[in-house]
């Protein structure tokens, strides 16, 4: 869940950014069993 952004230093940070890209991956990606197999399903 994303806070509301009261400084420019907290809307542009990295978790900030990645969140809305993070919630749109599908259930299989964001839940594969290692990071090998996660960048195969995101590739």
């Amino acid at each position: 869940m994303k806070s509301q952004c009261l400084r420019n230093i907290k809307k542009f940070c990295f978790r900030h950014r990645t969140m809305d890209i993070w919630n749109r991956m599908s259930e299989e990606i964001v839940t594969a069993e290692s990071v090998h197999i996660f960048k195969e399903k995101l590739g």
